[in-house]
């Protein structure tokens, strides 16, 4: 890892304030941690299950790598606070200079100890500088861990103009944003519904906000699938999706008359075959 890079995650970890973790069950003592060897040996363990074996390697050996890096980080996200306290101090004191581990270095940190974390996950995901799959990585691990905080810094930057410079992909920020949604049991149509309609945002953005769409089943869903299905920007499988989702959410009879209204105006032929194929299928 270059020296800007050690610097920036250095400071980044200084920076970070040392809470009681309260947000996993499973950090802090909870009734669902389970007890592992010493948090200093198990991380230097990590480390080295982390590390990637000489491009030149066997496939075998390869094979070997990615079984036990899956199986060590499996086992330590069950760890308690002191192992995530521990990826922290190794990140802040001597981070490694492989992006692969300082991510896996991360997961551990934000599965086990969230709220001491958090500070530095929120860093990494909305401040350039460290590799993009680290920053990647943070995004996510933001959403699955630290739900409330993902919610009020992502969505911000969702409903403005996103720079792609500045941020991780825009579709990491959108399904870590989901994941904080569905652990908090909160509604995301009404931003689904903005960027799935936004022609100006990325097509797989859009994309993965259609297919959330037809999973809620609202008016605001509806209202926004049937305005996808009749849009001429030429994604013609945003189009699809969109025709999908609506098959699965609406009633028969309801589906089989927009279907058909659409046909009968539609005007590209493989649009009129695929519908022609959903009223095969569902209405005759």
């Amino acid at each position: 890892m270059n020296a800007s890079r050690s610097i920036c995650f250095a400071f980044a970890l200084a920076s970070a304030p040392l809470l009681v973790s309260a947000c996993n069950p499973a950090a802090g003592g909870g009734t669902h941690a389970v007890s592992l060897g010493e948090p200093q040996r198990d991380i230097q363990d990590l480390i080295t299950a982390l590390t990637p074996p000489p491009p030149t390697s066997i496939p075998v050996v390869k094979n070997e790598w990615f079984v036990t890096r899956k199986r060590t980080l499996e086992r330590l996200r069950e760890g308690d606070e002191a192992h995530g306290l521990e990826a922290l101090r190794v990140l802040r004191e001597a981070p490694p200079a492989l992006a692969e581990v300082r991510s896996g270095l991360l997961d551990i940190a934000a599965h086990t100890a969230p709220r001491v974390a958090e500070e530095l996950l929120v860093r990494l995901t909305t401040t350039f500088g460290e590799d993009l799959g680290v920053r990647k990585n943070a995004c996510e691990l933001l959403g699955a861990c630290c739900p409330p905080k993902a919610i009020e810094v992502i969505e911000p930057i969702l409903r403005e103009r996103y720079d792609d410079r500045t941020y991780p992909p825009e579709e990491s920020m959108l399904s870590a944003w989901l994941a904080a949604n569905k652990a908090l049991e909160l509604d995301p149509t009404p931003l689904l519904a903005l960027v799935a309609t936004d022609m100006h945002r990325p097509q797989d953005v859009r994309h993965l906000a259609t297919r959330a769409l037809g999973l809620r089943d609202s008016p605001l869903a509806r209202q926004a699938l049937q305005t996808l299905l009749v849009e001429s920007s030429g994604n013609g499988y945003i189009r699809r999706l969109a025709l999908q989702s609506l098959r699965d959410i609406l009633p028969k009879e309801e589906f089989c008359a927009l279907a058909k209204s659409i046909q009968d105006k539609e005007a590209d032929p493989q649009m009129i075959d695929v519908l022609e194929k959903h009223l095969e299928a569902s209405c005759r």
